[in-house]
């Protein structure tokens, strides 16, 4: 009789922890489930804001692009565009910029010249402040501009300064040697010494050649 109770007993209390398990089992299952919806939720709201930074994204570069590409042409011809590459990879937006001669891609890494290099650098800099916020003053300070630009560039050099600038809506101040990108400026000051005092004299010829 002992013996039968205590089977009976531990009948009772292995149905009792089956039960258990089952019912932990389907809690497992449900909180399961319910995660996988939450990852599937995640994962297509993921894709959403993926694909509104590729449309954020390929409204400013388009105006990004329109600023080098102006650069890069008035000084090196129409031959030179810059282009913005977006793509998603590792789940993110990325941007992979290509500087365009005769409609071949290269990429900035490549040998493409030090001096085209410079202008569309420049002009990146130019772009990413319009398309700022907040936007800082829009007055750039260049010394020496275009140092690495070849000297035959150097007044292409200078109108495209100007163009970019009047693009834009900026004011730009720089100090340089080159005539040829003075000329091009709106108004040029001389500074000189006298006996080891500076005095500046107003230009009168600049930007005469570009009215």
């Amino acid at each position: 009789m002992a013996d039968l109770t205590a089977h009976t007993t531990f009948l009772h209390k292995t149905e009792a922890e089956r039960d258990l398990l089952r019912e932990q089992l389907k809690e497992s299952k449900r909180l399961n489930a319910a995660a996988t919806r939450r990852v599937r939720q995640l994962e297509g709201a993921r894709d959403i804001v993926n694909q509104v930074l590729l449309i954020t994204q390929e409204e400013v570069s388009a105006l990004v692009a329109d600023v080098v590409t102006l650069a890069l042409s008035t000084v090196y011809g129409d031959e030179y565009r810059f282009e913005m590459e977006h793509k998603i990879a590792r789940n993110q937006s990325e941007i992979v910029p290509w500087i365009v001669k005769d409609g071949e891609r290269l990429s900035p890494n490549d040998e493409v010249g030090g001096g085209v290099i410079d202008v569309a650098a420049m002009a990146l800099r130019m772009a990413v402040w319009a398309v700022s916020e907040p936007r800082p003053a829009p007055v750039f300070l260049l010394d020496e501009p275009g140092k690495f630009i070849s000297r035959d560039k150097q007044a292409s050099f200078g109108r495209m300064l100007r163009e970019v600038a009047s693009m834009l809506g900026i004011q730009i101040l720089l100090v340089s040697h080159s005539t040829a990108i003075i000329e091009a400026a709106d108004r040029a000051y001389e500074v000189s010494q006298v006996r080891g005092i500076s005095e500046v004299r107003l230009l009168e010829e600049a930007g005469s050649a570009t009215g």
